[in-house]
């Protein structure tokens, strides 16, 4: 797999390299140098040794210029962090900043796997963290626990679900654990959002050797359907969510579609295509607000070693259930159904029996509050 700049997807200009888990992140939970486990070197081989090696070395090449051009995110990013590990409050537009660079992180993390695995499933790579960030509807959960040593743990990647749709995962950072998806149109129709009436995969060999998503779609119902995910997380803690719609702005017919009343009202900026961030707890669901809050803080304090395991299970049962929201193959050739439903049925057979394995283990480690 060639390796081109993980932000633009080009051969790096005046390289650089990209720590796809930032330097400072590294820096605030431990020693640089610390050895982390980073997957499995081979999927399928039960016997396959493990992957280590000090988190500073996860490093990508990446263009100078599109290094630096990410410094701010990155800035604001540590001061939101820094303001989750002291529990401190928060705006909306700090939200904000946070899913922009959970989505970088997420998307840098699978190409970085990408590179690791050497792209296991030959996937045609037609994304960088560029075309990423802001691009789905996102979400994330913010779980508090009694940990007290600094620590750093990601889960969910170099898996084959991931590997397949970069859509969940996870990070621990020190005594709190962000959860995190962004998928095409995750909870569109729920918040009252245009929103596909289908989707489905199609062949066009001018455009991908791959099928590609397309579209019909239909006018939003201008009013919120709670919860705004129909499946639930199983863990309580706070919610926050952010509709997004930017690639819909440079398309006149489905802007048009989107230049409602009740969208642009719950927007932060309709023409950048950015949705309000909304927050949901177990009383609670509403507009973020826009000035610092402490809205976002955790009531449940849990058990640091049984949420870690419970949040494993978490981002595996969630990659499952966001595969399961892929397009139709309907309109595929036979080959290309019988080569998607093999996947498909792949990556939730490798989830079952990992879920199936941690099951095994976790009765040892309570999630209970202590």
């Amino acid at each position: 797999m060639e390796k081109l700049c993980v932000f633009c997807g080009e051969r790096p200009k005046s390289k650089s390299n990209e720590h796809v888990i930032p330097q400072w992140l590294i820096e605030l939970t431990g020693n640089p140098k610390r050895i982390a486990f980073f997957g499995y070197k081979e999927w399928l081989n039960p016997n396959s040794n493990k992957r280590t090696f000090s988190f500073d070395s996860l490093k990508f090449p990446s263009c100078t210029s599109c290094n630096q051009r990410f410094s701010t995110l990155e800035a604001s990013a540590r001061l939101v962090i820094s303001k989750i590990l002291s529990e401190k409050s928060i705006s909306a537009i700090d939200f904000n900043s946070l899913l922009d660079w959970l989505d970088k992180v997420r998307v840098g993390l699978w190409l970085g796997y990408q590179y690791l695995d050497r792209n296991p499933a030959s996937i045609t790579t037609r994304f960088h963290i560029m075309k990423r960030i802001g691009a789905h509807d996102r979400m994330l959960a913010i779980f508090k626990t009694d940990g007290l040593d600094k620590q750093l743990n990601v889960t969910g990647c170099g898996l084959p679900s991931f590997c397949y749709t970069p859509s969940c995962f996870s990070l621990c950072i020190n005594n709190f654990v962000i959860f995190n998806i962004s998928f095409d149109f995750l909870f569109s129709r729920r918040i009252g959002f245009p929103y596909p009436s289908e989707s489905f995969l199609v062949e066009d060999d001018s455009i991908s050797d791959e099928p590609l998503p397309a579209y019909k779609f239909t006018c939003g119902r201008n009013r919120l359907m709670l919860p705004l995910l129909r499946k639930r997380l199983r863990i309580k803690t706070t919610e926050l969510y952010q509709p997004m719609y930017p690639h819909f702005m440079n398309d006149s017919k489905l802007k048009e579609l989107y230049k409602t009343k009740y969208v642009i009202d719950n927007s932060i900026s309709f023409e950048k295509g950015i949705g309000k961030v909304f927050v949901q707890n177990e009383k609670f669901f509403g507009e973020y607000p826009t000035n610092p809050s402490g809205l976002w803080i955790p009531k449940n304090t849990y058990s640091f070693v049984g949420l870690l395991f419970d949040i494993q299970l978490l981002v595996l049962e969630w990659q499952t259930y966001i595969d399961s929201l892929s397009p139709s193959p309907k309109m595929l050739s036979k080959e290309w159904k019988k080569h998607i439903h093999k996947t498909r049925q792949f990556r939730k057979k490798f989830n079952n029996n990992l879920m199936d394995f941690l099951n095994s283990k976790k009765s040892k480690y309570p999630l209970a509050p202590p």
